[in-house]
């Protein structure tokens, strides 16, 4: 372990953050769903973050200003104008459980077009974007939005006219917002017949940065893209060459990545060491790129989760799902990605964390975890005895933020893909620290396919709509092995290790 070292790398402060699809806005109805007090108290636990707005919707999104927003939008914003800005909407009630009863017929409809890749334009009002900001800004996260990149003028440039007109309302509500300008440009082609290359799109970004500038208050506004999906071989060659025209007006780069088809994912997949190290190679592949063509600028993992197209059924909301998300964050901070933006918060689908009922699954508190016990310093940490693909370890600073904890305690977490338990032996010189134990465990005879979670045998559950349970940690004394059974995974905190890049 190395805790006498310089960190090996440090990623942001808002390193774990959110998304939610844009296809939330297929009907913009269903947008009024984010003013449950619930999901914002969810939400909340997890800030603070980024929420990008985003998603394969982006480019078939067009705002009107002066079209009259859905009825349940209005009752939401009515509400919310009469109430302090983040008050709760129990007036609300009566039309979310209409828009509950009717939303898995809605989610049918949006997993069938993404299959089919066949997308309408949707019409989006200024009430949408008003609940859209709430939600973020009430819950503790700075909202990115996605522009629709595929109007486009004759020549093939993009048509910035209605981004200027959304722009024009954001500012004059002084919503502080980021921006990004269409979403996996590597496959317009298949979703509308429009082919853009990187050039073009590059150029297109500086136009909207140039846009951008023209506002006081989105002068100095961040600019992120160009949301390429993985790096197969046509879309490096698009990275490359937009990274060239326009890579200078951005200010991170960003890309998506899944490790598999939603369709037909197995469980083995969810648990398997190859499929996991795959994402490694994707990693390096982008890095090598933006290292060639813009090395100043940092990476983020701007849309990511376990499988694509909505994510695997029964499998994607269960406890293994972790295993994919657990090991991503690690190789993610340990290989220098910034920032990654988890699919989604709450959406259609299977990768959500919180689902239709508003209840968080096993990824969710998973998340909250990492929130509250793992730092932003990443350090080196090796492993002896046991095949390092099977138990994958790994080490950082423990959060500053954690009241329980103090500068130089380290957190170490591990996931055991083994099918028997192994054991983790501290080296010497920490084998008299106490250490805090937070293992997760599935709950109930699923097994490994359940959609609720222990820690430390606790079944984690909100108290009510607006109270999260307290995350107990099981004290270890000095000299302990750490033990992690079949299939699982768990965070330790060493308290007092002194680590040096930790103070």
């Amino acid at each position: 372990m190395g805790l006498r070292d310089s960190p090996r790398a440090e990623v942001s402060p808002a390193f774990l953050s959110l998304t939610l699809d844009a296809s939330l806005a297929r009907d913009p109805r269903y947008v009024a769903l984010l003013s449950n007090s619930k999901l914002r108290a969810l939400a909340t636990a997890l800030s603070p973050g980024f929420l990008r707005f985003g998603g394969t919707e982006t480019d078939f999104l067009i705002f009107d200003p002066n079209k009259d927003s859905t009825s349940e939008e209005k009752i939401v914003w009515e509400f919310q104008a009469q109430q302090e800005a983040c008050g709760s909407r129990p007036a609300f009630a009566a039309v979310e459980r209409v828009l509950l009863a009717q939303w898995p017929s809605q989610e049918k409809m949006i997993l069938a077009e993404q299959n089919r890749k066949k997308h309408k334009n949707t019409t989006i009002t200024k009430n949408t974007l008003d609940i859209l900001y709430s939600f973020a800004n009430c819950s503790g996260f700075h909202l990115i939005f996605g522009l629709n990149a595929l109007l486009r003028k004759g020549g093939l440039q993009w048509d910035s006219s209605n981004a200027q007109a959304l722009l024009d309302y954001c500012a004059s509500q002084r919503y502080n917002i980021s921006w990004e300008l269409g979403n996996e440009p590597n496959s317009f082609r298949k979703k509308s017949g429009i082919h853009i290359d990187g050039f073009q799109l590059g150029q297109d970004f500086i136009h909207l940065r140039q846009l951008l500038n023209n506002y006081a208050l989105y002068q100095h506004a961040k600019l992120y893209g160009p949301d390429v999906g993985q790096p197969r071989k046509h879309t490096r060659r698009l990275l490359r060459s937009f990274l060239k025209s326009g890579g200078k007006v951005i200010d991170s780069v960003t890309w998506h990545h899944y490790y598999v088809n939603g369709q037909s994912a197995t469980r083995g997949d969810f648990l398997s060491p190859e499929v996991l190290d795959s994402f490694a190679t994707a990693i390096y592949e982008v890095l090598e790129i933006v290292g060639q063509t813009v090395p100043d600028k940092k990476v983020w993992l701007g849309e990511t989760s376990s499988a694509y197209g909505g994510g695997a059924p029964r499998l994607s909301n269960t406890y293994v799902a972790g295993f994919m998300w657990l090991d991503k964050l690690g190789l993610s901070a340990r290989q220098g990605i910034d920032v990654v933006m988890r699919q989604v918060f709450f959406g259609a689908g299977t990768y959500h964390l919180v689902d239709a009922n508003f209840e968080p699954l096993p990824d969710y508190w998973l998340s909250l975890l990492y929130k509250k016990l793992v730092g932003t310093k990443v350090l080196q940490i090796s492993l002896a005895g046991a095949n390092k693909r099977k138990l994958r370890v790994y080490l950082h600073c423990t959060s500053s933020l954690n009241p329980k904890y103090r500068e130089g305690d380290v957190t170490l977490f591990a996931l055991n893909l083994y099918n028997v338990t192994q054991h983790l032996e501290l080296p010497d010189y920490l084998s008299s620290k106490r250490v805090d134990q937070y293992l997760l465990l599935p709950h109930g005879k699923e097994n490994i396919l359940s959609r609720s979670i222990e820690l430390n045998g606790r079944v984690l559950r909100m108290l009510d709509d607006e109270t999260l349970p307290e995350l107990v940690e099981k004290p270890l004394g000095p000299g302990r092995l750490l033990g992690l059974p079949a299939f699982s995974y768990g965070f330790y905190v060493i308290k007092n290790a002194k680590a040096i890049a930790c103070i």
